[in-house]
């Protein structure tokens, strides 16, 4: 599984000074990654490389401040509660906008 962020850069994000919740945090960040990962679709090489490593540049750095988002998001959405202001699929607009320029989406 590849994570864009570290569990201290998603602590320190959500301003997060224990440990009770790390389990939960370090779920959200693997999810998270997926996600972003699978809506940049075919530029996920300039993200990751063949083995999984972070490729440093400004594709990483935004992909990571966009997990970030999407981690206070999931964070104060715990119980879906926004849920409606989403469509099947979609992600939120504040997290989109920082990387939906690298999306290339490829046809199966």
């Amino acid at each position: 599984m590849v994570a864009l962020v570290t569990l201290q850069e998603a602590k320190d994000h959500l301003r997060i000074d224990d440990n009770a919740g790390d389990s939960d945090l370090t779920l959200k960040i693997n999810a998270g990654s997926a996600a972003l990962l699978s809506y940049i679709q075919g530029s996920k090489d300039s993200v990751i490389d063949a083995d999984g490593n972070p490729i440093e540049g400004d594709a990483l750095d935004r992909m990571k401040t966009a997990l970030l988002v999407l981690l206070g998001y999931l964070d104060r959405n715990r119980g879906g509660e926004e849920e409606s202001a989403l469509q099947q699929g979609e992600l939120p607009f504040s997290v989109t906008m920082l990387v939906y320029d690298l999306r290339r989406p490829t046809i199966i």
